[in-house]
């Protein structure tokens, strides 16, 4: 028989002595309670007030009060005075009341979420049946890594093979991530839980601190790359650092001094999500936006010389018609005249369907336009009398205008 074993079998003893022992001095102080009220109720016969019945009351609620049953999903310490006497498995047992006490804590694995979950994360933590063993601290756990440079080697070579591995590796720079971390530990001995934190729940947020810390210590000796192609290797390196810190029994601190042992033993410290790599993310989103407003600004300029380009072609197309147009009214217009004094005003003002008057007075506008040198523009009359002459005369068979 091993010496643990051994401890272990006393401390289960010492509690069934104190069960025993406590029940035994409540039942004499019982029937010591019971027997004095009845000879008093005797000696008393005017007593208004059946005695018997109110040493009966205060007996049921010592026993009450004292008789704890510990199932079989917890483990428990008693107390005495303040004072921690021994561990308790489950069971019935009786701690005379108020010299003696038990405290319990769960026999299940503790699982500590350290980040923020998911939604299916946090509902799958609710509905676990051991969910009471479950604690969750969803403030986010940002984690500054170092970069490919600055990160710690032990050696030349580690370093050359892994810069040479890592290089263009966007995760081997100094980023921030939102990690996830899950500790899970059971609890071998509440007494040393309650010796060392005070409480479970004080030994949680403990052990929370120092499984964050030890997190940080190692990121800012690595860098993100290198924790995702080592994630083992990480992971056991944070549970040793947790199991020193609560000297778990497998723990060189445990074994240099059991005393210092929390009384738990760290069964899985490990990363679960690293989490998006937050400098990265944001330099990608910036980026993004950088080259969306150079897009956004090529095609407003691009549009803008479009519509430049388009405006000085219609404006020069439109000064080319003006042009044309003028060109061809003056011509038009000599022409007239020229028709005019070659067959006379009372043909030419027939054709136009008008009276020689009226074809004379457009005659004489069109004249002094050009003289002026003014843009001529035909009336839609006299341009039809030019196209019926052009058909029957040709320009050299016209007397040019003196």
């Amino acid at each position: 028989m091993t010496t643990e074993s051994r401890e272990d079998k006393m401390k289960k003893h010492t509690g069934l002595v104190v069960s025993v022992t406590s029940l035994g001095l409540s039942v004499g102080i019982y029937v010591a309670l019971f027997l004095g009220a009845s000879l008093y109720q005797y000696l008393v016969e005017t007593s208004e007030i059946d005695l018997r019945i109110v040493a009966g009351a205060i007996c049921l609620a010592h026993f009450v009060l004292s008789a704890t049953i510990i199932n079989e999903r917890q483990r428990g310490a008693m107390f005495t005075l303040g004072l921690p006497i021994c561990d308790l498995e489950s069971g019935p047992y009786f701690a005379f009341f108020p010299l003696f006490y038990i405290r319990t804590a769960t026999r299940n694995i503790v699982q500590i979420e350290i980040g923020v979950l998911t939604p299916e994360e946090r509902e799958k933590a609710k509905t676990l049946e051991s969910s009471a063993s479950v604690f969750l601290f969803e403030e986010p756990l940002h984690i500054n890594w170092a970069d490919l440079k600055s990160a710690h080697y032990d050696s030349s070579e580690q370093k050359k093979a892994e810069i040479e591995r890592f290089k263009n590796n966007p995760l081997a720079e100094a980023l921030v991530t939102a990690t996830h971390l899950t500790v899970r530990f059971e609890i071998f001995s509440y007494i040393a839980v309650v010796r060392k934190a005070g409480s479970l729940p004080e030994a949680i947020e403990l052990i929370q601190k120092a499984a964050t810390s030890a997190l940080i210590t190692y990121a800012g000796k690595s860098f993100v790359a290198r924790a995702i192609a080592n994630m083992e290797d990480v992971d056991e390196w944070l549970k040793k650092r947790v199991e020193d810190f609560v000297a778990d029994p497998g723990s060189d601190r445990y074994k240099e001094d059991p005393t210092r042992s929390w009384g738990v033993n760290i069964r899985k410290t490990q990363i679960t999500r690293m989490g998006t790599a937050k400098r990265l993310s944001e330099a990608q989103a910036d980026k993004g936006k950088v080259i969306y407003a150079a897009h956004a600004e090529r095609f407003r300029l691009e549009e803008v010389a479009a519509g430049e380009a388009e405006a000085t072609r219609i404006k020069a197309l439109s000064e080319r018609i003006k042009l044309a147009q003028e060109g061809a009214g003056r011509a038009d217009a000599e022409r007239l005249l020229l028709f005019a004094r070659q067959e006379g005003f009372a043909k030419l003002a027939e054709l136009a369907g008008t009276t020689v008057g009226q074809f004379v007075l457009q005659l004489e506008v069109l004249e002094k336009g050009l003289s002026a040198g003014k843009a001529i523009v035909l009336p839609m009359e006299l341009s039809r009398i030019v196209n019926v002459l052009s058909e029957k005369f040709t320009p050299s068979s016209l007397t040019p205008l003196k």
